[in-house]
């Protein structure tokens, strides 16, 4: 199974829809996409930016979108403990990723995959249950597909695809892809957001997603492909193939979006 998460265009966040450059930015995206075979099926985050995003495309496919509430942008507040050296944000709201480095390297549960809702910060917004849901919506779908997230944190896979991986001699690391000879493998499509799709991958690869919010970007209309590796019957791990991919943007001449990320970004 492929999965495919594509942020939505440069943002006019105040009016959460697209600024003009977002607008040339999905022209590009929307001849890429638009070109993809076998599509399985279309998700896309409730506000108004992504749909934005996922329109044009939708109807070059001629297919509709399952909205997911649990897909909009992961930007829950909390409150900063009163144990805070600043005191003059103790008690204060934030957006929970929205951090300077000197706090959110403090405390070492913010990284550790089990425990970082669980520190005085997280704790104050509840933190806990927004995340829950985006990993219960997520699993909920694969599920769908026969994907079923089992207690030590890969998949169980209930109709797996015959994989070559399975029983014939694997030469260091060159596995023959099961796509050799299934084309039509099933690949789900997000339009989403930063923050909930680095929650996304957090929760397949097992790690906090402070670790992807603090130290990754993924620029407006990049596309993040995801892969479920069955190399063992009945077993699935999802695995990144591809980051933050821009070549549309790059492809057509359109500068690539800063749009939450704090430095400029590299261009030829």
């Amino acid at each position: 199974m492929r999965l495919i998460f594509i942020r939505h265009g440069d943002p006019d966040y105040a009016n959460d829809n697209l600024t003009e450059k977002g607008k040339k930015e999905v022209e590009l995206l929307t001849k890429r996409v638009s070109a993809w075979k076998d599509i399985t099926q279309i998700y896309v985050s409730p506000m108004g930016r992504a749909k934005a995003t996922a329109a044009p495309s939708l109807e070059k496919l001629g297919m509709r979108a399952t909205e997911c509430e649990w897909l909009q942008e992961f930007y829950y507040h909390t409150t900063y403990p009163k144990n805070i050296k600043d005191k003059s944000k103790a008690g204060k709201s934030t957006m929970c990723w929205d951090l300077m480095p000197e706090y959110f390297l403090s405390d070492k549960k913010f990284f550790d995959k089990d425990k970082w809702t669980k520190s005085n910060f997280m704790k104050g917004g509840n933190i806990a249950e927004k995340y829950r849901m985006v990993c219960d919506g997520i699993d909920g779908i694969l599920a769908e597909y026969g994907y079923i997230r089992n207690k030590k944190g890969f998949y169980d896979v209930v109709n797996p695809v015959p994989n070559h991986n399975w029983y014939e001699p694997v030469e260091k690391y060159h596995l023959k892809s099961v796509k050799d000879d299934y084309p039509k493998e099933q690949t789900l499509v997000f339009f989403c957001h930063l923050g909930v799709m680095f929650v996304i991958i957090a929760h397949f690869v097992g790690m906090s997603p402070m670790q992807l919010w603090q130290g990754f970007f993924v620029a407006p209309t990049s596309i993040t492909v995801v892969n479920s590796e069955e190399r063992l019957k009945d077993q699935a791990f999802f695995r990144v193939e591809r980051l933050g991919d821009t070549n549309h943007l790059t492809n057509g001449g359109e500068p690539i979006s800063s749009s939450g990320y704090f430095a400029d970004v590299f261009s030829e």
